[in-house]
């Protein structure tokens, strides 16, 4: 069982501020087990996770942490002091909020994780024991709130990362408290390091065979697109080996060589952003009359654009779009 500790609080404010706190840890079982698998799942499926560290400054999750780490509080003094932090922040900003709070200890043989998550509820219909029909309170995982993990065993070793959070369904107006209640300090930017990663491999792919070099551009970022669904960082290396098999490229300057003739300082190794792969696999814009999207890979042949007027040529329509405009130019003769 890879999960050592865990437990749940309440926390519900509105017109006043009530905090129930739970006394035992949850028992271990296919329950709790399902219930981690699923709010993990949630959170590893979000594009908007921020990467860094707690602040420099002392605050209270950090200090609270480091003092459950050094054994000097259990686990659910722990949680029980991190819930009174986090009331003490709704209450001074005057914020509404409800739901439960997850808590969990993870252990891995990569490290150990300790988990935090706001869980909220939705409305349902269950059948008792007896058959009748009941009103029911369930976990909506679609609407996983705040939520995020502080890596153990990095924040022991002082890596530049071992914070991630990530916001969730309807938290606009907590994010300020929620920061602070986790005095978290961004130390990452995953967009700039895709963007910059993306348009070396864009650089590489156009120095190779024009059919291999479009194939190694698509190549390489579905290899990204399969990392940030596992939630894995994107090693260079890993990447040049994986399609050197898949492209069939051949020649002594690998994307790697490459990155350390064209761009020495670029990292070899980072977290991808979905947004910015997504930006490098279609093109897309829109007005209040227009909506244009179209993959990249057709720029130049089935799309062209020309710079000097600011026009798109589009031939090889799709055949539903084209049965629209004949018909339409059908009813006007």
């Amino acid at each position: 069982m890879s999960i050592k500790h865990a437990i749940v609080h309440q926390l519900i404010s509105n017109t006043a501020v009530t905090l129930n706190l739970r006394e035992e840890e949850l028992m271990s079982g296919e329950q709790l087990t399902e219930l981690m698998n699923h709010t993990k799942s949630a959170f590893y499926n979000r594009s908007s996770k921020q990467y860094g560290q707690f602040a420099e400054e002392a605050g209270h999750f950090k200090a609270l942490t480091q003092q459950w780490q050094a054994g000097g509080i259990g686990f659910t003094s722990l949680t029980t002091q991190l819930m009174k932090q986090l009331q003490l922040e709704i209450e001074e900003q005057k914020l509404e909020t409800e739901g439960h709070w997850f808590f969990a200890l993870e252990t891995l043989e990569s490290g150990d994780n300790f988990w935090f998550f706001h869980l909220k509820h939705k409305d349902g219909m269950m059948l008792t024991h007896d058959m009748n029909l009941s009103d029911a309170r369930l976990i909506d995982f679609a609407k996983l709130g705040f939520g995020g993990y502080v890596d153990l065993t990095a924040m022991k070793n002082n890596e530049q990362k071992y914070l991630t959070v990530s916001f969730g369904f309807g938290d606009r107006v907590l994010q300020s408290a929620l920061l602070n209640f986790v005095n978290f300090v961004d130390t990452i930017n995953t967009a700039e390091d895709t963007d910059r990663f993306l348009e070396i491999v864009k650089a590489y792919s156009e120095a190779l065979p024009q059919d291999k070099g479009s194939n190694y551009r698509k190549k390489a970022i579905e290899f990204c697109t399969e990392q940030d669904k596992l939630g894995e960082t994107v090693v260079a290396e890993e990447m040049a080996t994986v399609l050197k098999d898949e492209v069939g490229t051949e020649g002594p300057e690998t994307l790697v060589t490459f990155m350390e003739t064209r761009e020495p300082e670029a990292k070899r190794e980072f977290i991808p952003n979905r947004a910015s792969l997504k930006k490098f696999q279609r093109y897309t814009g829109k007005t209040k009359e227009v909506s244009i999207s179209f993959s990249n890979e057709i720029l130049g042949r089935n799309v062209n654009f020309d710079p000097a007027s600011e026009t798109l040529t589009i031939s090889n329509l799709p055949a539903n779009l084209l049965k629209q405009l004949k018909s339409v130019v059908g009813d006007g003769d």
